[in-house]
């Protein structure tokens, strides 16, 4: 009869090194969706601050007179950057009538978050004179 070899317990090499496969894989894994996770949830931040930013400088610049035509810029305690362009409407059935005015928002790393536009109307004391 051959001789036995006893074997003791525990793990073999190959066992070990499957074991820390499989554990590494889940690790990696998981490692990934919470950087996901982080990255979506930076940038519905971002979105939403954009979002008040953007709707506090529509109603801040536009005095119910009309709006003033050119360029502004600032920064939100945040650290967001906007900047605001407004230009008047030319062409068309209303050629000088209306004002487009745009905000675009930056993240602090200066990363355009988005760009919001809208239309606003212009009354006749805003009027070029054509005369």
């Amino acid at each position: 009869m051959p001789p036995t070899i006893e074997r003791e317990g525990g793990f073999t090499l190959l066992e070990m090194l499957i074991a820390f496969l499989i554990l590494s894989t889940a690790l990696v894994a998981a490692n990934q969706s919470v950087s996901s996770a982080v990255r979506a949830f930076s940038k519905t931040r971002d979105i939403g601050v954009a979002d008040r930013l953007a709707s506090e400088i529509f109603i801040e610049h536009f005095d119910g007179r009309g709006t003033v035509i050119g360029d502004q810029g600032g920064r939100s305690p945040e650290g967001y950057t906007w900047r605001i362009s407004r230009t008047r409407v030319s062409g068309g059935a209303v050629d000088g009538r209306a004002v487009r005015a745009s905000v675009s928002v930056l993240n602090p790393q200066g990363k355009l978050v988005r760009t919001y536009v809208t239309y606003f109307a212009t009354f006749e004391s805003d009027q070029p004179d054509g005369d």
